[in-house]
């Protein structure tokens, strides 16, 4: 069935004028820049490759970069009626606001089943990247990967906590290194692609 045009004739056989310009330039390079700065960062404590002690810088980032700068894009996505990436971006912020409040202030509250409820934190963040992927396979490669490696790193943080395993938390740590430079990758290819307008880094 097809959509009934209820404008006059004469509007109707008149061409559409062309839209104007939102005003907002695109934020998703700024949002795949703040994740993959952030995760690079935290994935090398996880990983081992820096010392734990070293986790209030991360948290210093978490907040400055993964969460205000991300939740910058992804209000931007919204304003110009991405969902998909505007959802990404904001929900993830929050994920780095959590996570750095947990860490700083609210975890060494804990004194019972701190494991458990640290796994179920990141539990819960490995099923909505898991609903994130699956809307993700209609965008690009570049994007499954992104999630597929993310939703990997949640899964295997989550269930290194529940088992108390460092070795789970340091291969979770490892896969966001890999997830982080995709991550930064295509945040360069969108923009050196836009400033060179041509392809000059290919994102498949």
């Amino acid at each position: 069935m097809t959509d009934i045009d209820h404008r006059p004739a004469h509007a109707a056989a008149s061409p559409e004028p062309p839209a104007a310009p939102s005003g907002w330039g695109d934020p998703f390079p700024l949002g795949l820049a703040s994740f993959g700065i952030s995760a690079l960062v935290l994935s090398t404590v996880m990983s081992g490759m820096i010392d734990p002690l070293a986790t209030p810088a991360v948290l210093s980032l978490a907040l400055a970069l993964g969460f205000l700068t991300e939740l910058v894009a992804g209000v931007i996505h919204f304003q110009r009626g991405e969902t998909f990436p505007g959802l990404v971006f904001t929900a993830y912020a929050g994920f780095w606001l959590s996570y750095a409040l947990l860490v700083q202030f609210y975890g060494p509250m804990v004194t019972a089943d701190g494991a458990a409820i640290t796994g179920m934190f990141l539990l819960a963040w490995a099923i909505f990247s898991s609903y994130m992927l699956l809307a993700a396979v209609r965008t690009n490669l570049t994007t499954i990967v992104i999630f597929a490696l993310l939703s990997a790193v949640f899964y295997l943080a989550a269930f290194g906590a529940f088992f108390e395993s460092t070795a789970l938390g340091h291969t979770a740590g490892y896969l966001l290194v890999v997830d982080a430079l995709v991550a930064l990758y295509a945040s360069a290819a969108v923009i050196v692609n836009t400033t060179w307008e041509r392809t000059v880094l290919a994102v498949p």
